[in-house]
């Protein structure tokens, strides 16, 4: 199959490939056609690029101690979110030339990715996730400790400032799911998943793969969700509308062991003793039962979701797994750590409801496991979709530590509808 995005520019491309790996490529087109990309650098710093050519040449305009950050817009002010520790924004008043320094919205130890943003009734909504307990009480790799929190700006004021953004309840993952032995019958989860173990006795799977003997069992890192994209629901006709429009789906990678899935919960906005509170909600279904995990092409890793006005369809990039029943012992060399993890197909799917989706086209594909394409964000153009993708070439360190971020454009993106 050939790639529906032909080709790719890189915005930046690591001078040391084997310590300076980039990650989290955020893309916004500004009104007047100029295109933003932002990343990050080790999870150290980060770097705002600038094309005024369609995504030909890029060009380097800020940099800030920022990470797992996205762009968005505010009339013709541009922000940046994202975190350094604390949470932290940059606001840029020259369309991206010329960059603030960070302030910080709150304290704390803070999480996400580069998803996707909603604006209604002059108001920005969008996710990032606090870690709600300490790293030494867990695993490195601890999901199920990260509460997707919704942050609600008023577009119009000064979003630097913490004063002008409601932020939600926090729920975690094991808030919902305090025991994976409470899941039965999908499948969930793959490899045995506790919820505490000494660490000492813990092996990564790179560890389980170099030392494997017959016989072994592999124990992995506890189930959670990550990496949230906020949604709207706009159809009256589907069950899970809002008619009083003060609900968000949010849908999250799930980090599961396996493929397939992702993670969904709501948010629900409502007014108590005269505050407005933003309440994390389990989604149900009409039979009554609860609904966490969700099937979704590319659901086991970081994915981003954008609603397109004009034919109101929601379209999914994500990265698309084709061999995760391999046993661990017998990966290849280059791929990286679960079967799961397979990275280097980047693909597109559109649906009517965030349920049913369908295949659009293959966006790219590196040239071996470890070149990959992954944690990819898009934003519209015109007729166009243009997209970011935390990537590498022959000279990366690994699938996880990618050596480029490259700018890929599927031009004409609506007739691929079927």
């Amino acid at each position: 199959m050939e790639p529906i995005a032909k080709g790719y520019t890189v915005v930046k491309r690591s001078e040391f490939p084997e310590k300076d790996f980039l990650y989290t490529p955020s893309i916004l087109r500004l009104d007047n056609g100029r295109l933003l990309v932002s990343l990050d650098i080790s999870d150290k710093y980060g770097e705002i690029f600038a094309s005024d050519d369609g995504g030909n040449t890029w060009v380097l305009k800020g940099t800030g101690e920022f990470c797992h950050a996205r762009l968005f817009a505010d009339g013709d002010t541009v922000y940046l979110i994202g975190h350094k520790g604390h949470l932290v924004i940059f606001v840029s008043y020259d369309n991206g030339e010329h960059w603030s320094e960070g302030f910080v919205l709150a304290e704390g130890k803070w999480h996400q990715s580069a998803c996707s943003v909603c604006y209604k009734n002059g108001y920005i909504y969008l996710v990032m996730e606090c870690i709600t307990k300490e790293k030494e009480e867990f695993p490195y790799w601890c999901p199920n400790v990260l509460a997707p929190v919704v942050l609600r700006g008023k577009l119009g004021t000064d979003l630097t400032k913490r004063e002008n953004w409601l932020f939600s309840e926090q729920v975690a993952f094991r808030d919902f799911i305090p025991d994976a032995d409470m899941l039965e019958w999908f499948g969930v989860p793959f490899y045995d998943s506790p919820l505490k173990y000494p660490r000492s006795q813990f092996k990564t799977a790179s560890e389980y793969r170099q030392s494997y003997k017959e016989g072994d069992h592999f124990t992995t890192y506890p189930i959670g969700w990550l990496e949230t994209n906020l949604v709207e629901i706009v159809d009256p006709k589907h069950y899970w509308y809002d008619p009083e429009g003060k609900t968000f789906m949010l849908f999250m990678r799930a980090h599961t062991g396996g493929s397939g899935y992702c993670c969904v919960a709501k948010a629900v906005e409502s007014t108590i003793n005269g505050e407005d509170v933003i309440r994390i909600e389990p989604v149900t279904n009409p039979s009554g039962k609860k609904v966490l995990f969700l099937p979704m092409p590319g659901g086991q890793m970081k994915f981003y979701v954008k609603f397109d006005t004009k034919t109101n369809l929601y379209w999914l990039l994500s990265t698309q797994a084709t061999d995760t029943m391999c046993r661990i012992e017998c990966l290849d060399e280059e791929r990286y750590n679960l079967p799961c993890d397979e990275r280097e197909r980047l693909t597109l799917h559109f649906s009517k409801n965030m349920v049913d989706w369908i295949f659009a086209g293959l966006v790219s594909k590196g040239d071996s496991p470890k070149q990959t394409r992954q944690y990819g964000s898009m934003d519209i153009d015109g007729d166009d979709l243009v997209i970011v993708s935390r990537s590498g070439d022959q000279d990366c360190a690994s699938a996880h530590n990618g050596n480029l971020i490259t700018f890929h454009r599927v031009k004409d993106f609506r007739n691929l509808i079927y």
